[in-house]
């Protein structure tokens, strides 16, 4: 009696195969991000654990499994086809209509025709619907609840996240254009509101631009994130955000990097801060320019 119980944290496990650990590890930090716990291989598995054991046991406490397929992994034979087809054993255990088993296409791949009964999704184009599933499994409960701001002097963002024009102000540092896109400079800061002014452009043509860039966007990030208007659920998805970015940034960093590697975590980078956009118009600036980075990954670091 007394105290009622909080809401269950759903636990998710990422079923896939090791080609396809950076897009999976993307999305395990934004289900983290948005209130679930997901069961990653690399992170929760200890030294001297039998592995094997320990996934049939995670498969079998989950509330969800995510399937996640590639071209690479429908055709690899091995561990992975067996977990593939351990969890659709454990589905067919479940109530009937029961959301367990969610294919996830990462790539142009086909979706096997063992889990074509069950409606699959791409990531991260369709991660918002996968949202709306794991809540309907959890009751509406899993995901944390957002906290209404109070109004402010200073003009907020339409639910279009178009942003309010900035009073004239000067820059205190460069301003760049990637690709003929957003231009993101050094942050203006009125009334508690971040803005984003233009002013030159600043070309980018190196790497060593390219991570310059980077750890800028990281730092405008962060200064975004310290406003005060900020709720802890929107400054945990841009900490989601800022490691995506840091990601891409080692990986540009290694003597080999490769560049579909960078555009896709720059990508759910992007992806993260625009679903901040509705409410945060710099978020949507900063979103736009991710994508306009993950696009110029491609042709710098000799990916097609």
């Amino acid at each position: 009696m007394g105290q009622k119980d909080s809401p269950k944290q759903l636990l998710i496990f990422l079923s896939h195969a090791s080609e396809d650990k950076p897009k999976v590890r993307n999305l395990c930090k934004r289900l983290r991000a948005d209130g679930f716990n997901p069961w990653l291989d690399e992170e929760c598995l200890l030294p001297g654990q039998d592995w094997s054991l320990e996934i049939e046991k995670a498969l079998r406490a989950s509330d969800a499994i995510l399937v996640c397929f590639s071209e690479e992994s429908i055709s690899k034979s091995g561990f992975v086809q067996k977990e593939f087809k351990r969890a659709l054993d454990i589905q067919e255990e479940k109530p009937e209509g029961a959301i367990f088993v969610i294919p996830v296409r990462l790539d142009k791949s086909e979706v096997p025709f063992s889990f074509r009964s069950l409606q699959w999704m791409e990531y991260p184009a369709d991660y918002d619907r996968l949202l709306l599933s794991l809540q309907r499994k959890s009751g509406g409960t899993a995901m944390p609840e957002k906290t209404s701001k109070p109004n402010t002097s200073a003009p907020r963002t339409s639910s279009r996240g178009s942003q309010a024009k900035p009073k004239a102000a000067k820059s205190d540092g460069p301003i760049f254009n990637v690709q003929g896109g957003i231009h993101i400079g050094r942050d203006m800061i009125a009334g508690g509101q971040v803005n984003y002014i233009n002013e030159t452009n600043l070309n980018i043509s190196t790497p060593a631009q390219f991570m310059d860039e980077l750890q800028r966007l990281k730092e405008e990030i962060e200064k975004l994130k310290s406003q005060p208007d900020v709720s802890p659920a929107e400054a945990r998805r841009m900490e989601v955000a800022q490691a995506d970015i840091q990601d891409a940034k080692d990986e540009a960093a290694k003597d080999k990097p490769v560049a579909e590697r960078i555009k896709n975590t720059l990508n759910g980078a992007k992806e993260t801060m625009e679903k901040l956009g509705g409410s945060i118009g710099a978020a949507l600036n900063l979103g736009t320019t991710l994508g306009n980075l993950a696009m110029l990954a491609i042709k710098l670091f000799g990916g097609g």
